[in-house]
């Protein structure tokens, strides 16, 4: 019997936070398309954290345990990238000049 990998609690944290962010992205630009759905918004939160407990709990058993620390590895990766776009993001909408 195999073994699956536990992510870390902050990778969960991480996770769950990138679901609700686009989560309510989604949620923002079909609102501003149809705006007579703008009652869906109650439902955002609760979506987005099934979804991230649904997205965490595919990764634990997917992934077994042999590939645990790739995989655990591979997710921060692309949650550090993932940080470097939003932050680069939010310094240029600021006016911050990256390059001369």
């Amino acid at each position: 019997m195999e073994t699956f990998v536990a992510l870390p609690d902050p990778v969960k944290i991480a996770l769950t936070s990138v679901v609700v962010w686009l989560v309510s992205w989604g949620f923002a630009q079909l609102i501003a398309l149809i705006p007579f759905l703008s009652f869906l918004e109650q439902f955002r939160e609760p979506l987005a954290l099934a979804i991230a407990a649904a997205l965490i709990g595919w990764v634990e058993t997917a992934v077994p345990d042999a590939y645990a620390g790739i995989a655990v590895a591979s997710i921060q990766l692309v949650l550090v990238i993932l940080a470097f776009f939003g932050v680069g993001a939010g310094l240029k909408a600021r006016g911050v000049k990256f390059f001369k």
